[in-house]
């Protein structure tokens, strides 16, 4: 926490207000590497004769002096992809999962097609009517059979006096061993 008696917001205003107003002081840039002195130093490293790209034989040739700064760019990436395209390099890494096009789904088999409920309706619509047909007529029939067996003759109603009226129960005894006060 800070003991500055200025609240955080506050704070946080004047500052930016004062970055806005005054450019910040510019750095020194120091130089990447130091002036060479001398007769060799006159040839830059990136000024050595660089074999041609055609020339080069994969693995068995050497890619340092493309790397050096100061090397042109398209040199650079001509030298690179003539390396990459060593068989070496061009092998296939068994853990990339995510090369395949998963945008080809494999289609399902018609006979797992015909055992899902939902697809029944919607891709075969002619066999799913037959099959209610014959499930409608197979419960039609067996609601008959089942009505004959269950049917009895039918009740008669009492009338209103032979209606008797249910006794009601009555409380449950008092146990005169186990009386029922508070404690």
């Amino acid at each position: 926490m800070s003991t500055d008696k200025e609240p955080f917001l506050s704070r946080w205003s004047r500052r930016k207000l004062d970055s806005a107003k005054g450019p910040a002081a510019p750095r020194p840039i120091a130089p990447a590497a130091p002036p060479a002195v001398g007769p060799g130093a006159a040839q830059s490293p990136a000024k050595t004769e660089l074999p041609p790209v055609d020339t080069l034989k994969g693995l068995a040739s050497e890619y340092k002096d493309f790397l050096r700064p100061g090397v042109d760019e398209k040199l650079r990436q001509s030298a690179l992809k003539k390396l990459f395209h060593d068989p070496h390099f061009n092998v296939m890494d068994g853990l990339d999962t995510y090369i395949e096009d998963y945008s080809k789904l494999d289609p399902i088999p018609g006979e797992m097609l015909k055992s899902l409920k939902q697809a029944n309706r919607l891709l075969f619509p002619e066999e799913a009517a037959e099959k209610d047909r014959e499930t409608d007529a197979g419960a039609a029939v067996a609601d008959a059979g089942t009505m004959q067996a269950t049917e009895a003759p039918p009740r008669q109603v009492a009338s209103d006096d032979e209606r008797v009226a249910p006794e009601r129960e009555s409380p449950p005894a008092r146990d005169a061993t186990h009386p029922t006060k508070p404690a």
